[in-house]
């Protein structure tokens, strides 16, 4: 009941699909598939969506999870039927808290839990101490960047650099000076990976959803962390062996 009326009032993302239906789609994507470098969207983050589906169908304890049914685009998915995709139990220290806890009670040890098992769907529920020290939008977003290391073993140092340049720059900025930024050239693969980290920004909104809102989910909108444009001045910057201090402004 709660799942449905906040996905009547666009207040959780993609959970009521998955609650009342075991569905969840995507069926559109910007992947550059002759870039066999970096995996499709879909199976990037699909390890956080089997997490997700745990911490919401709660069915391991003592029983057999149900499958879910996903419809992911991705180079070589015709999508003529559904993925059958199997929840796995994330990783939480003393075991997923059971959904009545993450979305009622109230009190600073169930914020705690909340917190680290939203961490623990991304497998960062180590480092709980050091993402509570940042403001919230640049956790979520160091969040899904750590994560995205780990899973994709093609990223380089130049492209760290170019997404915590962007965190760091884009808060300084106003809307006129991003829409005035000038660009000699756009790089595929920039805009490649500027859509992988967008794709996962919907990924961190539905564990938000999911573990009970740790975060507010106005820290978790792309304008907070992400503007393509200067994404491609960082990227290009920094493959082009700038220094930090030019990369960062300065700042």
């Amino acid at each position: 009941q709660l799942a449905k009326e906040q996905h009547i009032q666009s207040e959780n993302y993609a959970i009521f699909n998955i609650l009342s239906n075991g569905e969840l789609d995507c069926s559109n994507s910007l992947e550059d598939e002759c870039d066999t470098e970096i995996p499709g969207q879909a199976l990037i983050y699909r390890p956080a969506r089997q997490h997700i589906y745990s911490v919401l169908l709660e069915s391991g304890k003592g029983g057999a999870y149900p499958f879910i049914k996903e419809w992911f685009v991705y180079f070589g998915n015709p999508l003529q039927q559904p993925e059958l995709i199997q929840p796995v139990e994330p990783p939480v220290p003393g075991g997923t808290p059971n959904l009545k806890t993450l979305w009622f009670a109230k009190g600073p040890d169930v914020e705690k839990q909340r917190y680290g098992t939203f961490l623990a769907c991304f497998h960062l529920q180590d480092r709980m101490e050091e993402f509570q020290a940042l403001q919230a939008p640049v956790a979520a977003f160091c969040c899904l960047l750590a994560y995205l290391m780990m899973q994709v073993s093609t990223l380089s140092l130049e492209d760290l650099n170019a997404f915590v340049a962007l965190i760091l720059c884009l808060k300084g900025k106003s809307a006129a000076q991003l829409a005035g930024l000038q660009l000699a050239q756009v790089d595929s693969r920039a805009v490649h990976l500027g859509a992988v980290f967008v794709r996962g920004l919907t990924t961190l909104l539905m564990a938000n959803s999911a573990c009970g809102f740790p975060f507010r989910m106005d820290d978790l909108m792309p304008w907070e962390a992400f503007d393509g444009k200067l994404f491609q001045v960082k990227y290009q910057q920094s493959h082009q062996g700038c220094s930090l201090e030019e990369l960062l402004e300065n700042n």
